[in-house]
C-alpha cells in the first residue's frame, strides 16, 4: 500500500513540476525561453526527487527497524520453547521481510520511472527546440525571397 502511494506522489510531483512555470523567466524579460522552461522542470524536478529520497529513506529505515524487532521477538519466543509464540513471531517475520523487498523493490521501480521521465522530458524539448529552429529558418527564407522581389 505504502508503495503506492510512494509511486502516485512521484507521478504528481513530476506533474506538479512540469506543469509549475510560474518562476520559469530566469531572465524576468516576460518570455519563458524552452530552455528556461527545461531548467525550471528540472530543478523542481531535482526538488521532488530529493524529497521522495528521504522519503523512501524513511520507509527503508522503518521497515529494517521492524525485522529487527521481530527477529528479536522469535528469539525470545524459541528461547521460551512457546510453540505459538515462535510461530507468531516467524510469521511477523516473514511479513517484515516481505515488506522490506516490496518497499525496496518499489524504490528501485521508482528511480527507473525517474530517470524514464527526465529523459522523456529532455527529448521532447529537443524536439520543441528542433521545430522551432525549423520554423525560424523557414520564415528566414521567406523574408529573404520577399526581399529579393
Amino acid at each position: 500500500m505504502k508503495n503506492i502511494a510512494v509511486l502516485a506522489a512521484v507521478a504528481c510531483a513530476l506533474s506538479f513540476s512540469a506543469c509549475n512555470n510560474s518562476s520559469a523567466d530566469k531572465n524576468n524579460d516576460g518570455d519563458t525561453t524552452i530552455g528556461e522552461h527545461l531548467d525550471h522542470s528540472l530543478e523542481t524536478t531535482d526538488q521532488n526527487i530529493d524529497e521522495l529520497k528521504t522519503d523512501v529513506n524513511n520507509e527503508l529505515s522503518d521497515a529494517e527497524k521492524n525485522i529487527e524487532k521481530a527477529q528479536a521477538d522469535l528469539d525470545a519466543a524459541v528461547k521460551s520453547g512457546d510453540e505459538k509464540a515462535k510461530e507468531a513471531a516467524q510469521k511477523a517475520l516473514d511479513d517484515a521481510k516481505s515488506v522490506w523487498e516490496k518497499t525496496k523493490q518499489g524504490a528501485e521501480n521508482l528511480g527507473e520511472k525517474v530517470g524514464d521521465g527526465v529523459n522523456n522530458t529532455v527529448d521532447a524539448v529537443g524536439d520543441k527546440t528542433k521545430e522551432v529552429t525549423q520554423d525560424a529558418k523557414r520564415k528566414a527564407e521567406n523574408v529573404k525571397e520577399a526581399l529579393k522581389n
